[in-house]
């Protein structure tokens, strides 16, 4: 009998996908709607798959699943969301996510990517696996930062001057201004606001 975990905070989503699952042979499923209890269960059962949703109450599936990983390493986490977003899905799968199920599947490609989840394997649907490797596209043709550079965007995330940099970093203030604009122009970006956002949002800052 394989163990299922599914968190969702939408309660008949959640029945649901649990009444679903229990109906299938070799299944049984515990659902939960919230991470907290989640947890609780995982500490004190075997737990053979983890499903749940990106989009929480209280948190987000990306921080869940860190949280999972970190505390059970060894067990299976899959998203079940309705958000088709190929960078959320790169991040949940970098974040040790071991597949990413869309709510829009058919019965039988769930049941096939939920098997696949309890067997170890990337349990990623058809459209999530073109989501990902086109994310994964994607980073590999971005830009690479500088070890400097990395340190120096940093700063400017956390709200420092170029001064600022500079007395910190022992450089010049115009040496930090040239590396503001080349980093402008390396990442095709009409500010620093949106080299940030696009530094965070691509996990390039490793913050």
């Amino acid at each position: 009998m394989k163990i299922i975990a599914v968190l969702d905070d939408h309660p008949l989503l959640l029945e649901g996908v649990t009444s679903f699952l229990n109906n299938q042979l070799g299944y049984k499923v515990y659902s939960f709607l919230e991470e907290v209890s989640l947890i609780e269960f995982l500490d004190t059962t075997k737990v053979d798959l983890v499903l749940m949703d990106m989009q929480l109450l209280n948190t987000s599936g990306l921080d869940v699943c860190l949280q999972v990983k970190k505390l059970f390493p060894v067990v299976p986490v899959v998203a079940l969301s309705n958000l088709a977003d190929r960078n959320l899905i790169f991040q949940f799968m970098r974040n040790g996510g071991n597949g990413y199920i869309l709510k829009d599947v058919s019965n039988d490609e769930f049941l096939r990517c939920v098997q696949l989840g309890l067997d170890g394997k990337k349990a990623l649907c058809d459209r999530a696996k073109d989501l990902y490797a086109g994310a994964v596209t994607s980073m590999e043709d971005l830009p690479r930062l500088t070890r400097r550079e990395k340190e120096i965007l940093t700063m400017v995330a956390d709200g420092y001057t170029s001064n600022q940099i500079a007395e910190k970093l022992f450089l010049s203030p115009v040496t930090i201004e040239t590396h503001r604009r080349n980093l402008l122009t390396k990442f095709k970006v009409k500010n620093m606001v949106e080299l940030v956002q696009f530094a965070l949002t691509h996990k390039l800052l490793g913050l």
